[in-house]
């Protein structure tokens, strides 16, 4: 599926194309999960080769910040599912030609949906924005503002370029901050835990180890997608350097670096966050491993006297003092009642139980 964006005067107009209807004024055309016909369309429009999905998910710089052709080539890992409940991260390449701005993705990032609303305000029949971001059956959107601190009136392949990756970086910082909430309910589960009477369940030790693990997963690999946005960046502005941006798109791009290296801080502590409370999980299961071991070893000591005694009145020999008594059963049992609960009596005394 294809995307274009138009700009007519002050006003953008989004709608989706087909492969043999693509127009050449677009200044941004957006690819969905393209077709091979899509494909080929996009390189004969802007003449160069678009990269295939292998080509994206390659790891070496090389293969993800490029120039060739007169184009611009720039891949990053995109966070997307953040909504759902499952985020995951898949590769999405920024392609600079000429004045257009193409993008080629294979998934469903939240970020451009959020982006397309601020850029593609919708109208009413009156010529208000109603501000809910769906497009008019005629297609026609308001350029009002392209985000709150891009002041420029007329959209530009560099602008909608630099408010995608903003809106990047705004969802990985939200995922960020819904990872610490979730490290603080965790913590706040470990702790409760160590207050309870009752040993802790496995069954709560498993769900907090999952926990836990999904956590420092998805920190990692955040992690991962800000180590490409990192890398893209500095590349990012060469490229924009050669084309004389405007002093607003200079500063919104080092504000961007400086985000990214605040976000990469923020990563590096909750990190240590995951590890510390994987370390307390880790230490309560041995805590209460060693409490039932313990209650087992009191419970041998406690049953090692009477059984002592039970052998002795157990033996097989002719002539036992106690064998012909009366009272020789109950004084047996007796017995091995005070050889149990005298032993326990001097652990407590002991401070040993």
């Amino acid at each position: 599926m294809i995307e274009a964006y138009e700009a007519e005067g002050a006003r953008i107009r989004r709608r989706p194309v087909a492969a043999g209807d693509l127009p050449r004024g677009a200044i941004w055309l957006d690819l969905k999960d393209p077709s091979p016909e899509e494909v080929a369309a996009i390189e004969h429009l802007c003449g160069i080769d678009v990269p295939t999905r292998e080509e994206m998910r390659e790891i070496e710089v090389s293969s993800r910040l490029y120039s060739e052709d007169g184009a611009d080539f720039m891949t990053a890992a995109v966070v997307y599912g953040l909504d759902s409940g499952h985020p995951g991260f898949a590769p999405v390449t920024f392609i600079l030609v000429h004045e257009r701005l193409v993008t080629l993705r294979y998934s469903e990032p939240k970020s451009f949906a959020i982006f397309s609303a601020k850029l593609c305000r919708d109208t009413s029949p009156s010529g208000r924005p109603n501000g809910n971001g769906i497009l008019q059956d005629d297609g026609q959107i308001a350029l009002s503002e392209m985000t709150a601190s891009a002041p420029e009136r007329r959209a530009t392949a560099q602008s909608i370029l630099i408010g995608l990756l903003e809106t990047v970086i705004d969802r990985v910082a939200d995922l960020l901050e819904a990872i610490s909430a979730d490290l603080d309910r965790i913590g706040e589960d470990v702790f409760s835990s160590s207050k309870q009477k009752h040993p802790t369940g496995t069954d709560d030790f498993k769900s907090l180890l999952r926990r836990i693990g999904a956590a420092g997963d998805l920190t990692s690999r955040v992690r991962e997608s800000l180590a490409t946005i990192d890398r893209l960046l500095p590349f990012m502005q060469l490229v924009l350097d050669g084309r004389k941006p405007t002093k607003d798109a200079k500063l919104r791009v080092k504000a961007m670096i400086r985000d990214v290296h605040s976000l990469n801080d923020f990563v590096s502590f909750l990190s240590n966050k995951t590890t510390f409370l994987l370390d307390t999980t880790v230490g309560m299961i041995s805590i209460e491993q060693n409490a039932i071991i313990k209650i087992f070893s009191v419970a041998a000591v406690a049953f090692l006297p009477p059984t002592l005694i039970a052998s002795i009145y157990g033996m097989n020999f002719k002539i036992i003092p106690e064998l012909n008594w009366t009272f020789g059963y109950p004084y047996a049992l007796g017995l091995m009642v005070v050889s149990a609960v005298v032993p326990l009596f001097f652990f407590r005394y002991k401070h040993w139980l």
